[in-house]
């Protein structure tokens, strides 16, 4: 499935944007005198993921949607908070760690010496907004996928990878390392990883499973391949990690899943949860332990 969430990806890597939990409760007279003072902007519809901010003051968290601007490529982060309407509504809606798009977005220019912004600044985001926002309003929002279009050829640092048209193989330099498969397959995500570069292919269709995946690396040592993977969900964000003093990793982030013939409050239940991959030095597993065929 084609991302929507693609206009706002920055190259490959990097993150595409963070959600983060944060709200205005600890602004100060100060700042809401700047705020109101600001213009309001036109309505929008704003894309970024869920991160958990941690608390600003003893009133309570506070949080923000972090959107890469499709017309400048600079970070911003529009400020809500969590315990209005609107963020509790975002809450109910998104879900920790995955992309999250916002329609009907009305937002205001904070001042960013006030204290208040300054102190939202020094939280500790694994990203850097270069301007902050007040949200005034929001209208729905909802989980999306930010996997990039399928591809079935991709050219790599050591060589190409081709999904074969008719029966789906998969061939490295003109070799096949995967089999003719049952299901169509196709590469939605291409990273490279430290000295690896990892793809990730996406198989599977209709309701009961809509979207399993393999991990498939490429480096100078040769070719590795995974086996499936999977929650059955294909709302799905891969995207590299690299830490201080930590190799890169690539975390495949997914919603939960319950099949079509599950309660609905089962499915609704599973849609609400992350599950999380993370291929790793060769290493592929889930809550630490490695993965295996299913």
């Amino acid at each position: 499935m084609q991302s929507k969430f693609g206009r706002v990806r920055l190259a490959r890597g990097l993150v595409a944007g963070s959600l983060a939990v944060l709200g205005l409760a600890g602004m100060l007279a100060g700042c809401q005198r700047k705020e109101a003072e600001a213009p309001e902007l036109p309505v929008q519809t704003v894309s970024g993921f869920l991160e958990i901010a941690g608390v600003l003051d003893r009133r309570g968290e506070q949080g923000a949607v972090f959107e890469v601007s499709s017309e400048t490529g600079d970070l911003v982060a529009y400020v809500f908070d969590p315990k209005s309407p609107l963020g509790q509504r975002l809450l109910s809606q998104c879900v920790q760690n995955m992309p999250c798009l916002v329609e009907g977005v009305r937002a205001r220019p904070l001042d960013g010496q006030a204290p208040a912004t300054k102190v939202l600044s020094e939280l500790g985001f694994s990203v850097s907004p270069s301007a902050w926002l007040g949200m005034i309003d929001g209208g729905p929002a909802r989980v999306e996928s930010a996997l990039e279009a399928p591809e079935a050829r991709v050219k790599t640092r050591f060589g190409e990878v081709v999904v074969q048209e008719g029966d789906s193989a998969v061939l490295v330099n003109g070799q096949i390392v995967l089999p003719a498969q049952e299901e169509s397959l196709s590469i939605v995500r291409d990273a490279p990883v430290g000295a690896e570069d990892v793809l990730l292919l996406q198989s599977g269709s209709g309701t009961a499973c809509p979207a399993l995946f393999q991990v498939l690396v490429v480096s100078a040592q040769g070719v590795q391949v995974s086996p499936k993977f999977g929650s059955c969900s294909d709302l799905v964000f891969a995207v590299v990690e690299e830490k201080r003093n930590q190799a890169p990793r690539l975390s495949i982030r997914m919603l939960g899943f319950a099949g079509p013939f599950e309660p609905e409050e089962e499915q609704r239940k599973a849609a609400l949860k992350m599950v999380e991959f993370v291929y790793q030095q060769g290493a592929l597993t889930r809550d630490g332990k490695p993965v295996t065929s299913q």
